[in-house]
């Protein structure tokens, strides 16, 4: 991933890309950074890039010109204009998650009393870090790179941005580390349990707690991400937003029963499963249901001496769901379970026809009978 920085001071960024995991980044080729000076693109001899106000007013503005011939010069097909201003909407881990699939972002580094309107003509977006006033765009450019590059692929492991805070819209939760035991202050016991889901459940409940405490403000947010659905809950999770590209060999539709009223959450029309052990259960359930609804039916059946055509019903079913097998599950299923289902299938029907057997003879031996009267 390239960043290209426009600034009117460069060397802000010297020890910034000398130290830690951008160092690193650099080192590894994982991420490329360079830093165009704003004042090479000035077309006097004193490397004037602003000037007053038309209308009057306090402080200078960047001029025009110099600034599009910097971003002219730098940009690619691929490149995404970002200023950093405070008009521009908050960076957020969302953002940030989003930013970090991009090639090329070309970073303009404002100053002075700011930027000619003229220029918002060549930038694709503008962020801000914050409601407060800086010198300058140097600092926020720094924010956004160290937050968009720990997310690029390698930088980091993967883990670690996924349990970061604000991925789920909360705080990360408490953590500690050695001595056990610091001037009265113990770790919580259920760290040192070995216990991995009380462990899992613990830092859940203590993210919440935190951002409660910390950040109540979130909260609300963080219940908005949360659609619940039935039984189940929909989490938006950041580090999974936006899918680039999935292959998928295989899938199962389905329309599930929504037990969901309309001024609830959500419902949902159509499920898409693309993981091969969620197909195989819902295929399974599907089969089970089906077998169990035929058990009782053929109990009606067999128990039943009056209907003679509840049994063409049935064994009409049986193949319903042999075929049902064979044609929509098959691919999704072991050939052992499918062969167990079919021999289930096999001695139902012969139950049903060996009661259709008996039946009829039955009623050839009450023929008979009656002629021989």
């Amino acid at each position: 991933m390239k960043f290209k920085i426009l600034t009117l001071f460069p060397n802000m960024f010297d020890g910034f890309l000398s130290e830690s995991i951008i160092k690193r980044a650099i080192d590894s080729k994982k991420i490329d950074i360079s830093i165009h000076n704003i004042r090479d693109y000035a077309n006097n001899k004193h490397n004037q890039v602003d000037d007053t106000p038309y209308g009057g007013g306090s402080g200078m503005l960047l001029m025009c010109e110099p600034i599009f011939k910097a971003v002219e010069d730098v940009k690619s097909k691929n490149s995404k204009v970002i200023m950093l201003s405070p008009e521009g909407k908050t960076l957020t881990q969302e953002k940030a998650y989003e930013l970090s699939k991009e090639e090329d972002l070309i970073l303009l580094c404002g100053h002075y009393e700011g930027f000619d309107e003229r220029i918002n003509t060549i930038v694709d977006e503008k962020i801000s870090i914050g409601d407060y006033v800086l010198t300058g765009g140097e600092l926020p450019a720094m924010v956004l790179i160290d937050s968009v590059s720990r997310l690029v692929d390698g930088v980091i492991k993967e883990e670690s941005h996924i349990k970061d805070s604000f991925n789920d819209g909360l705080l990360d939760y408490p953590q500690y580390t050695k001595p056990r035991e610091f001037r009265g202050m113990q770790v919580p016991d259920v760290l040192l349990s070995g216990d991995h889901e009380k462990i899992e459940n613990y830092r859940k409940e203590e993210a919440l707690k935190k951002t409660k405490k910390e950040r109540p403000d979130l909260i609300e947010k963080y219940e908005k991400k949360r659609k619940k659905i039935g039984n189940f809950t929909l989490i938006e999770d950041y580090s999974k937003k936006k899918i680039e590209e999935i292959n998928i060999n295989d899938t199962f539709n389905f329309k599930p029963k929504n037990n969901v009223k309309k001024e609830d959450l959500s419902s949902i029309s159509k499920i898409v499963l693309v993981e091969p052990s969620f197909i195989e259960t819902i295929a399974k359930k599907n089969i089970n249901k089906k077998l169990n609804i035929l058990l009782k039916q053929i109990t009606i059946v067999l128990n039943d001496e009056t209907d003679d055509t509840a049994g063409e019903y049935v064994l009409g079913e049986i193949d319903r769901l042999e075929n049902m097998i064979l044609s929509n599950y098959k691919k999704y299923l072991s050939s052992d379970y499918i062969k167990l289902v079919r021999n289930k299938l096999k001695v139902l029907k012969e139950e049903i026809k060996y009661k259709q057997m008996m039946q009829t003879q039955m009623i050839n031996y009450n023929e008979e009978k009656g002629r021989s009267l």
